[in-house]
């Protein structure tokens, strides 16, 4: 009726032609809008094809592109069907099926009859249970390369049409832009993650570098000053020891000529004699005291034991007990527990610096009178050093920080937070371990862990 009208009636006809080109040129302008709108692909594609499927009555569509790589057709998205989440497991070979071979033809392809049709892959249909009828199927390009194809499935109301292929093939020349742009942003937003993650990689490195480098300037610094005290200690021990044998020496030459002149003095003689005996025993005793004390300042420095060594544990903690005895005389309490520990191999200087550290932290912990325990013992095939205080403690929210450089919490002026992470160095050097057990108002036990048989 429709075409008897327009052919009896030209003016009709012109309406009818009028509308189908206003309705053209709408879904065009409203696919460029749509397409310039969004940069993601499936967001992009998904609403292109809900547009396409309505404005040209079919019952599903899907947009499938090229794998190059592997030339193959694969669903990136799929609109309408019971079951079209299914077809992103499914790919088809480029040549198989309608949409392989409109992208291998670059030809649009209309099949009004799929059921009769032998070139339609109707293993697709065997896996998602949809019933296909009809096809439209056009090449997505983009200067002159084939990208995909749009398919159209299914015409509600009759048969695809040349108006409808005109019409797709005008959709998927502005699709095969959009994608390419969407691709290409795709790759670009990939790469600048990449380089982010890259970026984020070294810039921890670096930080990591950087936090290392620190401690290694802190522990250069460290043996720097402990060098220099080796030194003075090597130089007073010898400045020391000169007048310091002379003295001895004269003591004991004045013993044995006050011996001879007991025996020839009397009466009044006698209890000067005896006087000047007891000083001189005094003297000698004084000597001793301070050529031990040498001796230790000496042992505690090992200057010439900065290499790994076999050494006696027991003896750098009692060199360093007597250095530290001025900060706690008469206030402290030191109570050595020494098991039968054998030597062990290690840099003695070094592991006389954690001692210096330990003992000096337990001292300055303790406010006014306490005890500080020193146990030592062998543990399969390490040796355990503890040193525990009844001291303030350690607060539990810094129980984590301790061994952090640079934190502390003494006073300003009397820590510098970097003791007890020089310490923690040491023993890592040493392929020990250091831990700390605390509770705040009853002390700290910080424990050692040192292997028997380290070396370098």
């Amino acid at each position: 009726m429709a075409r008897d009208d327009a052919e009896r009636f030209p003016a009709i006809e012109g309406v009818i032609e009028s509308a189908r080109s206003r309705d053209l040129l709408r879904t065009v302008f409203e696919t460029s809008l749509l397409l310039c709108a969004d940069l993601d692909l499936q967001t992009l594609l998904a609403k292109l094809l809900a547009l396409t499927k309505e404005a040209l009555g079919a019952e599903a569509s899907s947009v499938m592109l090229v794998d190059k790589a592997r030339s193959t057709l694969y669903w990136e998205v799929a609109e309408g069907g019971s079951a079209s989440s299914t077809l992103k497991s499914i790919t088809l070979p480029v040549g198989e099926g309608i949409a392989g071979a409109v992208a291998q033809s670059g030809t649009a392809i209309m099949v009004p009859d799929a059921r009769q049709d032998p070139r339609v892959a109707k293993r697709v249909d065997a896996v998602t249970g949809f019933q296909t009828r009809s096809i439209l199927c056009v090449p997505i390009r983009f200067k002159g390369s084939i990208l995909g194809v749009i398919q159209l499935l299914n015409k509600e109301e009759g048969t695809f049409n040349e108006q409808d292929q005109e019409l797709l093939e005008l959709i998927a020349a502005e699709a095969g832009v959009a994608i390419e742009n969407a691709q290409l942003y795709g790759t670009l937003e990939e790469r600048v993650r990449l380089r982010t993650k890259e970026l984020a990689g070294a810039n921890t490195q670096l930080t990591q570098a950087m936090s290392e480098l620190k401690q290694a300037q802190t522990r250069l610094i460290q043996s720097e000053k402990m060098a220099a005290l080796g030194n003075l200690v090597a130089g007073v021990a010898h400045e020391i020891n000169t007048p310091l044998g002379a003295i001895a020496s004269n003591t004991d030459i004045l013993n044995r000529g006050l011996r001879k002149l007991t025996s020839q003095a009397g009466g009044q003689g006698d209890s000067t004699i005896t006087m000047l005996a007891k000083l001189i025993q005094t003297n000698a005793e004084a000597c001793r005291r301070i050529s031990a004390i040498v001796k230790d300042l000496k042992r505690f420095s090992r200057l010439d034991e900065a290499e790994w060594k076999t050494a006696d544990l027991r003896e750098g903690m009692d060199a360093t007990l007597t250095l530290v005895h001025h900060l706690h005389k008469d206030r402290i309490t030191i109570i050595r527990e020494y098991g039968d520990i054998p030597p062990m191999e290690c840099r003695p200087g070094q592991v006389n610096q954690v001692f210096m550290n330990l003992l000096v932290n337990a001292i300055q912990a303790i406010e006014g009178t306490g005890t500080i325990w020193v146990r030592m013992k062998t543990e399969d095939r390490t040796i355990r050093i503890d040193v525990q205080d009844t001291g303030v403690g350690i607060a539990p929210e810094h129980l984590d920080k301790v061994f952090d450089p640079g934190f502390t919490t003494k006073g300003v002026g009397v820590g510098t937070g970097l003791g007890l992470s020089i310490c923690h160095q040491i023993m890592t050097d040493h392929q020990g371990s250091i831990q700390v057990v605390s509770e705040k108002g009853r002390g700290s036990t910080f424990t050692l862990i040192l292997p028997i048989h380290a070396g370098a």
